[in-house]
């Protein structure tokens, strides 16, 4: 199997969660956004990344469901205390790029 993606640019990337690729913040913000835009049935585009969490209906079931599918889409282990401590879309998208501290 392909290891890459296709682009609509021509280019090609690694697919998400591909071991060794590290998403970005934005990547991780627009997945959120584009999932609680699905649950509000609203355009993404309409959802402020800097609204806190709970504003757009975050509850702790959406918080368990979120973070499945964050660690699914990313292959990164997320937490709902993750969510907790960064409750924005903004605030997870950083907090789960930035580098891990020396010897972790």
């Amino acid at each position: 199997m392909n290891q890459t993606q296709q682009t609509d640019t021509g280019r090609t990337t690694p697919p998400a969660g591909t071991p060794g690729s590290r998403p970005s913040a934005d990547a991780i913000t627009a997945w959120v956004l584009g999932f609680l835009a699905e649950i509000l049935d609203v355009p993404a585009r309409d959802l402020d990344p800097a609204t806190p969490l709970d504003e757009l209906g975050v509850d702790s079931a959406t918080t368990l469901v979120l973070c499945a599918g964050l660690t699914e889409e990313f292959a990164l282990p997320v937490r709902p205390r993750d969510v907790f401590d960064h409750f924005t879309a903004d605030a997870l998208g950083r907090h789960l790029t930035a580098p891990l501290p020396a010897g972790v």
